[in-house]
């Protein structure tokens, strides 16, 4: 999407001034969702939660909570034995360059993560060679579930798994697992341990707020603001193939040859980046926009004079002169 007028206006005030932002810090880096807890009328017991998570994936037949992660994995591992498969797990991550196989013999299970995919082609890919090699296949939606779309990396890839995991990273440090398919149910232990009252509500509260507001769609906005963003005071400072922003806008990933350079820089100027960008679904658009505009305008300068190698401003005496404010304050400081 094109930047319109009103947009031009700001981003050309913005970087001829590259006044420092004071204002809050603002964290795309963070996987957690900044959800509000104590709002449950009643309490989130397993079945209620199951029953939240049935209304998001709406293919889904069956739902197995857990306490953790990887409880969840081990019931698909369960679940492949039933059918006569290996136990042990493959994990897939396109985009990543290589498969995250886990040691431990033939496998009969196939975890596929499409939060790094570059695009539905090679998602679609991984899924048909592990349903050609007969596996088990579990797409992970515990970052894609909420982020990427209504229906996850199953509804925005057109995939069509056995089954889907759901482990999002939830505040406070509380942890859930769950696996939802069709067909037959795994087998389930005797005695399991569940989640927490707390997490379980968090994950509820989560899972309501998809239902009711299209966070995709804001968070879509939100990586708009960015590439706008970073394309234009990119192309200011003299960007080339330092820095880039590729991939769906609901859940983007930074790419090029000094990436990490830049995030350090965007750290100093208070915000907070991560090569996947991962936004908080309560933040609101129009703020964003107005402290993260400044903060970029301030890291692209700073990148561009920043030598080689240096991740901070501790190399910048011979880096020369600088329309950037912060640069020269620095360099004058060095010098004094």
């Amino acid at each position: 999407m094109e930047p319109s007028s009103q947009q031009l206006e700001q981003m050309a005030a913005i970087w001829a001034s590259q006044a420092q932002d004071d204002g809050p810090v603002v964290d795309y880096s963070d996987p957690s969702f900044s959800v509000p807890l104590g709002v449950a009328v009643h309490p989130v017991d397993p079945a209620t939660l199951a029953e939240h998570f049935l209304a998001h994936w709406g293919w889904a037949q069956w739902v197995r909570v857990y306490a953790k992660p990887p409880q969840a994995v081990l019931a698909a591992s369960r679940l492949a034995m039933a059918q006569g498969k290996p136990k042990t797990v493959s994990w897939m991550a396109p985009g990543t360059g290589q498969p995250l196989c886990s040691p431990g013999g033939d496998p009969g299970v196939a975890v596929l993560r499409c939060d790094w995919s570059p695009d539905a082609e090679e998602a679609r890919f991984n899924a048909e060679e592990a349903k050609r090699q007969g596996l088990l296949l579990v797409v992970d939606e515990s970052t894609t579930g909420i982020r990427l779309a209504r229906g996850g990396a199953c509804a925005f890839y057109g995939l069509e798994p056995d089954a889907v995991l759901w482990a999002p990273t939830l505040p406070g440090g509380r942890t859930l697992g769950l696996l939802a398919g069709k067909g037959e149910a795994p087998p389930e232990p005797e005695a399991k341990a569940l989640p927490s009252p707390e997490s379980r509500e968090a994950a509820a509260v989560l899972l309501d707020l998809s239902r009711r507001h299209d966070l995709p769609a804001a968070m879509e906005v939100l990586g708009n603001n960015l590439l706008i963003g970073l394309n234009y005071f990119g192309r200011q400072a003299g960007l080339t193939d330092e820095i880039a922003l590729e991939g769906p806008l609901s859940l983007p990933r930074f790419t090029g040859s000094r990436v990490w350079a830049f995030m350090a820089l965007a750290a100093e100027e208070r915000l907070r980046l991560a090569p996947l960008v991962q936004f908080d679904p309560v933040l609101d658009q129009e703020d964003a926009q107005e402290l993260v505009w400044p903060r970029l305008a301030r890291a692209c300068a700073r990148l561009k004079v920043l030598p080689e190698g240096e991740m901070a401003p501790l190399g910048w005496r011979d880096a020369g002169p600088s329309t950037c404010h912060a640069v020269g304050n620095i360099l004058k400081n060095i010098e004094g």
